[in-house]
């Protein structure tokens, strides 16, 4: 493959703007694709940067070219010359509907001159290499900014940056240039079945990848296997010097007898194999016994809002989000709790919530992000579990499960719907992202993974049911791989339900007198630091304060990001006893 084979992809009608309203639609971008598929220029530079970001980092990316991109040790003078003229490029890139002169040369020079060099030779041709590398580096700068929300409504961005906040206004009243797949990505003409763009937060500086040459855009591959997409806190955020208090709440406190249930028997097959066993979960911790369904405001009016008081009393300050474990909730708890919630200055809801389908269908295992400022939401997203969690003997011994009549038969998995494969990340303050994860998707490669260290979130929050979150458990062994590299800070929690079963068990098996902490939490950060977050006796949550610091990063071709990400740190953690537990 050549590189303009890999150009003709991504840009099937061309790079013409001239066929282009603005603002556009996404009509009109499929009325443009039609009328030029038969004809198509690639001539001239693409007007939107993130849309040369998307060609050029994935010519890079596949043919593996970014390995040279290191300056050469014995002529740092050529270098600085480089990252020069690229800032001279960067600073004259200020017309949205047009490149400057030198940028299309750089295009021109490259498609004319090179498009017939083959991915696999890009090696061998010293100034195709510079152009990729150079064009790369020039639509990464040149996207600063984008996809977060500035700090005061006097902060000044570039145009470029100021359009996507534009298109992210419900009015969208001054847009310039309009996205059609925002917030699936930031590219206008590449679209979202070939490559996917979206803003970026972490710049790894471990290994030698694309994920290292970049640090405002992030390059992910089609949305086919994983819809990622970016959500906006607000237009204008808090600064990062106020520190991040996570409320956590490791409801339910115990598991009724019964909660689990065998859906579906093992089965022999004819080819001497068997069809697996599955179990389904049934939240009785949501339904006693002869009592109606728990109400969410009333979980809101009698364990959260009282927790929420005790945490500003002893620090001066309302928490910033409440985070609740995997299944914690249903669809409708969920929505009543962040209804009584709102006015009580809480930013953030993350919770595990279980849907039931409709007849016939798997329930959804699901995560609940909701992002508020007064009465107002302004993010409500859920996102499915990517994978199913298979209990095994060892585990069911745990957490005393005995639900399978067939004792020869010693593991069972989630009868839950895992074709729903999204990732919603949200910009919560100026260059600080998160992220969530469901138990067994924070372990598994496919599909997230990759897409979570292009991004590089500063917080990845994973949501579990299962026993304490000791460091050397794998929780902690997988969290490690994240806060290693790109370098984010991991937070797993737990309800305190499984954590007090599997330490019962624990205690059982090895005749121990001294009950083990309730470790229903773990915090580890990327200077490899890991703290057990535990809930004392009679504790109904834990505070959790974090600091933000700048930190300095660079690419693998030495472009600074003048120390804009940011760096999550522990602070300190709080028990907290106000409330009644359900």
């Amino acid at each position: 493959m050549r590189i303009i084979d890999v150009v003709h992809q991504l840009l099937p009608a061309g790079t013409d703007p001239a066929r282009f309203d603005t603002p556009a639609s996404l009509e009109n971008i499929q009325e443009f694709v039609t009328l030029t598929a038969k004809s198509p220029s690639h001539l001239l530079c693409p007007v939107w940067p993130p849309d040369l970001f998307a060609v050029v980092g994935t010519i890079i990316d596949r043919s593996g070219c970014y390995t040279e991109a290191s300056p050469n040790r014995n002529d740092l003078a050529n270098h600085e010359g480089y990252l020069n003229e690229i800032r001279l490029i960067v600073k004259s890139w200020k017309n949205l509907l047009k490149v400057p002169r030198k940028l299309e040369r750089l295009w021109r020079e490259l498609i004319k001159d090179h498009g017939d060099i083959g991915l696999d030779t890009i090696i061998a041709y010293p100034r195709a290499l510079d152009l990729l590398l150079m064009l790369f580096a020039i639509a990464d700068d040149a996207s600063r900014g984008m996809g977060w929300s500035r700090l005061s409504s006097s902060e000044k961005l570039s145009d470029f940056a100021a359009n996507v906040l534009a298109n992210d206004d419900p009015e969208r009243t001054e847009i310039k240039f309009w996205l059609p797949y925002w917030p699936r990505s930031l590219c206008v003409i590449v679209s979202p079945d070939r490559a996917i763009v979206l803003p970026k937060s972490i710049t790894t500086t471990k290994g030698c990848t694309i994920r290292s040459l970049s640090h405002n855009l992030a390059l992910l591959p089609c949305d086919t296997v994983l819809s990622p997409e970016w959500n906006l806190a607000s237009h204008e955020a808090k600064g990062n010097v106020d520190p991040i208090r996570l409320l956590m709440v490791p409801f339910p406190y115990s598991i009724p007898p019964g909660s689990f249930k065998l859906t579906s028997p093992r089965r022999p097959l004819t080819n001497n194999t068997t069809h697996a066993a599955f179990f389904g979960l049934e939240q009785r911790w949501l339904t006693p016994a002869g009592k109606s369904r728990l109400d969410g405001r009333a979980l809101a009016r009698d364990l959260i809002l009282p927790l929420i008081a005790e945490a500003k009393a002893e620090t001066g300050a309302i928490p910033t989000g409440v985070v609740l474990p995997e299944c914690a909730l249903s669809a409708d708890t969920t929505e009543e709790l962040v209804h009584a919630l709102k006015g009580s200055g809480i930013e953030l809801v993350i919770t595990g919530a279980l849907e039931n389908g409709d007849d016939g269908d798997r329930p959804l295992n699901a995560a609940y992000t909701f992002v508020m400022q007064g009465d107002d939401i302004l993010a409500a997203r859920a996102q499915s579990k990517h994978h199913r969690w298979r209990v095994d003997q060892e585990q069911a011994n745990s957490y005393n499960l005995d639900f399978d009549p067939d004792k020869t038969n010693h593991q069972w998995w989630e009868d839950i719907d895992v074709s729903i494969r999204d990732l919603p990340f949200y910009a919560i303050r100026k260059d600080m992202s998160i992220v969530t994860l469901i138990c067994e998707d924070l372990a598994r490669m496919d599909p997230a993974m990759n897409t979570i260290r292009s991004i590089g979130p500063n917080l990845v929050v994973a949501l579990l049911m299962d026993g304490p979150q000791l460091s050397g458990r794998w929780p902690g062994r997988y969290a490690g791989v994240l806060a290693d590299e790109p370098g984010c800070a991991v937070l797993t929690l737990t309800c305190a339900a499984t954590v007090d079963l599997s330490n019962r068990h624990y205690m059982k098996v090895n005749r121990k007198r001294k009950t083990p902490p309730r470790t229903v939490g773990l915090w580890r950060q990327a200077d490899g630091k890991a703290l057990h977050i535990d809930l004392p006796d009679k504790a109904n949550g834990v505070l959790l304060t974090l600091k933000t610091d700048p930190k300095h990063q660079t690419t693998l071709d030495n472009r600074s990001d003048e120390s804009s990400s940011r760096e999550l740190t522990f602070v300190s953690q709080k028990p907290l006893f106000s409330g009644i537990r359900p």
